[in-house]
This record gives structure tokens, sequence and C-alpha cells, in this order.
């Protein structure tokens, strides 16, 4: 099934009786966004699990592809829960096709950063939106930084920037749930990945 067989509703819609499995995914999303809302957030962790696994496994799709579905999601006010796991979902397929700069760009807008103003300043002033971010998808964005420093298809120069990117999306997500030291810590992570991207710069460090 195909990617572009899906459309942008908060759900997905199965249209292909050849993918039986796939039409778990229109209420698993609905499941995901109730445990957010309800702040299960181990349930909400290991329904993206499966999520993810149908998404990445049973799509014909690419991480680009994949990455603009969600963001068009993510510019519905009401469809913020559900983008986040097609966005980590997004960030799965760029490291299979090792992609870093995507894997990043993907931390970015699980971080919010491809939402309007407006809406962002409305979770910013949600109690209930302020702690899904906190304990689920800050952790997530914690996630992809991983999976990113696991790849060996990249240079180390690239690497490096990359990393530094990450850090200062997930201080600017701590900022936002009002979390100063957790930001702190993330932002000076970020200078040392930064200095390091200045050493293998001037060392040529691309391969």
């Amino acid at each position: 099934m195909h990617i572009t067989q899906l459309t942008v509703s908060c759900s997905f819609s199965e249209t292909s009786s050849s993918a039986e499995n796939l039409s778990q995914v229109p209420s698993l999303l609905q499941e995901y966004k109730s445990c957010l809302a309800t702040r299960k957030f181990d349930e909400a962790k290991n329904t993206n699990k499966e999520i993810n696994y149908l998404i990445t496994n049973e799509i014909n799709t690419t991480g680009w592809e994949l990455w603009r579905f969600a963001d068009n999601m993510l510019w519905k006010a009401d469809c913020f829960e559900e983008s986040i796991p097609v966005f980590f979902a997004a960030a799965s397929l760029f490291k299979k096709e090792g992609d870093l700069w995507m894997m990043g760009s993907c931390v970015g807008y699980l971080g919010l950063g491809g939402m309007n103003a407006a809406n962002r300043r409305m979770i910013a002033r949600d109690v209930t939106m302020k702690e899904v971010v906190k304990r689920h998808v800050i952790p997530l964005m914690h996630d992809v930084k991983n999976q990113m420093l696991e790849m060996t298809s990249v240079s180390e120069k690239d690497k490096c920037e990359g990393m530094s990117s990450v850090l200062e999306y997930i201080a600017r997500s701590e900022e936002l749930v009002d979390d100063d030291e957790a930001a702190k810590e993330a932002r000076e992570e970020s200078k040392v990945w930064e200095e390091r991207w200045r050493i293998e710069a001037n060392h040529g460090g691309r391969r």
C-alpha cells in the first residue's frame, strides 16, 4: 500500500484490502491520542511502537513522503497528537535511507518546530499538553537523537553538526514546558557538539 492512498483527516483511511493489518492504524492513532489525553504515557509509548512498525513495514513509502504527510497533520491544531507517531515513523525511514539531516528535521518538528505560532502558544498554555511534551514528546526527540548517533554512513563532521542542531531543538522544547534547567543542559551539550564540529571542519572531517 502506498502512502498516497492514505487521507489526512486526523486518521489514516484504509483503501486496500490487500493490506488488512493496516486497518489497525486509524484505531491505534485514536488510542494513542486517548492515552496522551489521559496521561497514560507508558501505554502511549507502546502504541507508538505499534504504529511505527505498521507504517514503516507495511506501507510502500519514503521518509520524505511520510514527513510531508505528518507536516500537513501538524498544521491542523486538533491533529497535533496524531502527527507525533507519523514524524517518529518518518525518522525511522530516514535512518534506513541514511538521511541524517531529515532525521534532525523530524526532531525539530516533534518539538513543534513546524507548528504555527498560534498553536504553539495554545499548547504552552495547556497544562495537559505541556505534560505530553515533557513526558512523552521530548523523550521521543531524544530517541531519534540516539538513533542519529548510531549512524555509520555519515561523516563525523556531519554527525557533530546534526547533534548540535537537535540538542538545540530539545532545549527549545524544554523551555516551552518551563524546564529551564533541562534546557540549559541540552544547550550546553549542543555547544560541545558544535565545538567538535569546528574541530572536524578544521581537519577536513568529511569522508
